[in-house]
């Protein structure tokens, strides 16, 4: 009885059905237990047993009568409030006592009747029992307690009975019993699975009407059809859209061919291509003139209907989607355009330039792709500040569009870098009109009441039919950008295959460069400086060479620049530095080694603990090492700059300030860091002879120098007359040819006696080095 498992919430309906089925044949029921008592007690009357029979009769029908006003009392109540769980449980107590009624029967009376009177006691027990099994086995409960007891007690009076044969009748009715109780269960079961089948529709049927129900009220969806011709059959049919305006619109109006609803485009010539094959389609989007005028979007699915082989017509929906259009539209024109000018993006160039390097045009005319940077742009963020930024590049971009015609193609790239693909009837028409381009652009620009003058570098690449790559377009004319920057600013610059060569060169040197550094190809020569009294030597400037395996001995004017491009420049200063004191220990003690410092090791975060690593490895005095730094060190980050070259002169070692005068502020420098020795470029002692305004300069120099008590030394002296004068100054220290080129330390033993070379020492830390470190800190 317990097969099927019925879910909780259709426990209420289910005994509702229950209650509803048994309404229906109730009266029947109690009826029959009626006439039935009737029956047996007329017929079993002469046989005896009055007394049981006349109790028997009584209580029969008192039980069923009762029952019946019970249950007319149960139909005069509401249904909403009807207890059905009580009244099946009233149900049961009746079946209840009709079962042991009908089993006590055949027990008292069947043992004093006739075998005529045992057969009808028999037949009428029986029918009764199969009857209420059937009758009830909607409450298979009350069917069961009904019938156990009936068919019990008919088994028990037969087998009471004398002779094989009631014997053999009594195991026929047990077997009756269990084959009646087996199908009350099937068909309790039968009744319950076809509630739950029916309660599924009906949930599913729930389901739909409420989604058809928001459907109908919440969407702006329109259903159309139209005949085999393609005339509109039926207006749209949902009544309660979202939108009022939508839904008394006569826009699908009967009688309307559908395809000249729509606005004439691109997309309405798709869908009557469709129509015309009859093929299906789905959320096309056509555009729609609405009676005031307004173009809005439709996004319109059909298919074909075919009754009985026959094409009828078409049948599917429209929806409004002019939000979401426009939403498309605009985030489509973000991805390809830059929100600050409103110029394309880069990738709307690159789509341009693939389109016309696959259509070049035809001589004389001639297509260029220019690459554009401003050549002082972080000048006016860094001193007008970033919205001042942004509108000087609105007023390039506008320049820009003001100096192009209708066919060329403008782009932002980022930043303040711009492009232009332009197209002139000849390659002067394009020369002529690169030359105004930079001129007009070289012109002051008014951000907010101040003046900026914001030039632009171009780098130009002329189209080529043998390219067919944007992306080498784009790294050509970069090329041409990058050579037109070297040249000045304000300049164009045409790509030639020599920069390209050069750009691999640069390349190939920076691999180089990394691979001599690995194969240790670097040597270090140091150059005397003497002093100026006596010429004896007094200190060794280190420099860099790299001995190429083919190219022989290379100057750090062919690769210093490229070193620092590639981020090497900071490993070989910090070799230098090792290498340099290491080869110190070979000097004599009161000869200084000067090493030079970029402004890259400046601000490395190692050079610090470099400087004291080398210093404790070659066990050599602090002071002896002096640090060169040039003016466009200072001139990066000087704050930052200052504070590294105190924690330097902490540790005991000497700063230098290299090439002064060559700047234009090495005396506010000067006044910034007390520096142990200036170092006057070589362009004013060169000129010593000849100029006297080179020997003015040079006198204020030295003289500048002792007047804030530091030492001064000359470079590129060359000549007797050059030493004499600078000796004359007051100049202490001189260094140049005149005296020795720069050699191998070896190649120096006639100017500066040389101690043995020791042997390498690995020192990871030395006495010196805690003392060294606690100075920095």
């Amino acid at each position: 009885m317990q097969g099927i498992e019925v879910p909780d919430k259709h426990v209420p309906a289910l005994r509702a059905q229950q209650m509803n089925s048994m309404s229906r044949i109730t009266n029947v029921i109690i009826l029959s237990n009626v006439l039935n008592i009737i029956a047996i007690l007329g017929i079993f009357l002469n046989y005896g047993q009055i007394h049981f029979l006349v109790a028997w009769s009584v209580c029969g029908l008192i039980i069923n009568i009762g029952a019946w006003f019970k249950y007319r009392h149960f139909l005069r109540i509401d249904p909403e409030r009807r207890s059905n769980r009580r009244a099946i449980g009233d149900f049961t107590r009746v079946a209840i006592c009709n079962g042991v009624l009908w089993g006590l029967a055949p027990i008292v009376v069947l043992g004093t009747a006739d075998v005529q009177g045992q057969m009808v006691m028999g037949i009428i027990t029986a029918g009764m029992m199969f009857a209420g099994g059937f009758l009830l086995s909607r409450i298979p409960v009350a069917a069961i307690y009904y019938i156990v007891p009936t068919g019990l007690g008919l088994a028990t009076a037969l087998m009471l009975q004398t002779g094989t044969k009631y014997a053999i009748l009594s195991i026929l009715m047990v077997y009756y019993l269990i084959v009646l109780l087996v199908a009350v269960a099937w068909t309790h079961r039968q009744f319950v699975e076809q509630f739950l089948r029916r309660a599924a529709i009906q949930d599913q049927s729930q389901l739909i009407g409420l989604l058809l129900r928001d459907f109908e009220e919440s969407t702006s969806d329109t259903l159309w059809q139209t005949d085999a011709d393609g005339v509109l059959q039926e207006l749209p049919i949902v009544g309660e859209a979202a939108d009022a305006a939508w839904s008394k619109s006569d826009t699908l109006r009967r009688g309307t061919l559908f395809a000249q609803v729509f606005h004439p485009s691109d997309a309405r010539l798709a869908l009557e291509a469709a129509i015309v094959a009859r093929q299906p389609f789905r959320d096309q989007v056509v555009p729609v003139k609405s009676a005031n005028g307004e173009l809005r979007w439709w996004s319109v699915t059909g298919k074909p209907v075919i009754e009985q082989g026959r094409f009828t017509g078409y049948r599917g929906v429209a929806t409004d989607v002019t939000q979401s259009k426009k939403i498309e539209d605009r985030i489509a024109h973000m991805a390809h355009y830059d929100g600050l000018t409103g110029l394309p993006n880069r990738i709307t160039l690159q789509e341009q330039l693939e389109a016309q390097l696959r259509d070049l045009p035809a001589a004389p005319a001639c297509r260029a792709l220019m690459m554009m940077d401003l050549d002082s742009f972080k000048w006016v963020n860094d001193t007008l500040g970033h919205p001042a930024g942004d509108e000087l590049l609105r007023q390039v971009a506008a320049r820009i569009r003001s100096q192009s015609v209708p066919g060329d193609v403008i782009a932002r790239l980022g930043g303040d870098e711009f492009a232009m693909i332009v197209e002139r009837d000849s390659p002067e028409a394009l020369e002529s009109f690169l030359d105004t381009f930079a001129a007009r652009m070289s012109e002051f620009y008014d951000v907010w009441g101040s003046a900026a003058n914001s030039s632009a570098s171009i780098g130009v690449r002329l189209f080529d039919p043998a390219i067919q790559d944007s992306r080498t377009m784009f790294r050509q004319a970069d090329l041409a950008l990058y050579h037109a920057k070297h040249l000045g600013k304000a300049k164009w610059c045409m790509f030639e295959p020599e920069l390209e060569r050069r750009a691999q060169a640069r390349l190939d040197i920076q691999d180089e460069l990394q691979r001599a550094m690995e194969r240790n190809e670097l040597r270090i020569h140091f150059q005397p400086i003497v002093d100026a009294q006596t010429h004896e030597t007094v200190a060794c400037e280190t420099l860099l060479r790299w001995e190429h395996p083919e190219r022989g001995l290379v100057y750090p004017g062919e690769f210093i620049e490229h070193a620092e491009e590639n981020g090497l420049i900071t490993r070989m200063g910090e070799w230098v530095i090792r290498a340099a004191l290491m080869e110190a220990t070979r000097l004599p003690d009161h000869v200084r080694i000067c090493v030079n410092i970029s402004p890259l090791q400046v601000h490395s975060a190692s050079l610090t603990s470099t400087i004291i690593s080398a210093i404790a490895a070659s066990k050599l005095d602090p002071g002896r090492l002096e640090l060169e730094i040039t003016e466009t060190a200072l001139m990066s980050n000087t704050d930052f700059t200052l504070r590294r070259l105190h924690q330097l002169r902490s540790l005991g070692v000497r700063i230098a300030l290299d090439d002064f005068g060559a700047g234009f502020s090495s005396l506010s420098y000067l006044r910034s860091f007390p520096f142990d020795r200036i170092k006057i470029d070589r362009t004013f002692v060169s000129d010593i002879e000849t100029r006297s305004d080179s020997q003015a300069i040079t006198r204020s120099m030295v003289s500048l120098a002792r007047s804030l008590g530091m030492q001064c030394t000359a470079e590129g002296v060359e000549t007797t007359l050059q030493a004499d004068f600078l000796r004359e100054l007051g100049c202490e220290e001189l260094q140049g040819y005149f005296f020795s080129r720069a050699q191998p330390l070896e190649q120096l033993g006639h100017i500066v006696p040389l101690r043995q070379r020791a042997e390498p020492v690995v020192v990871t830390q030395t006495a010196a080095e805690p003392e060294l470190q606690s100075r920095a800190s």
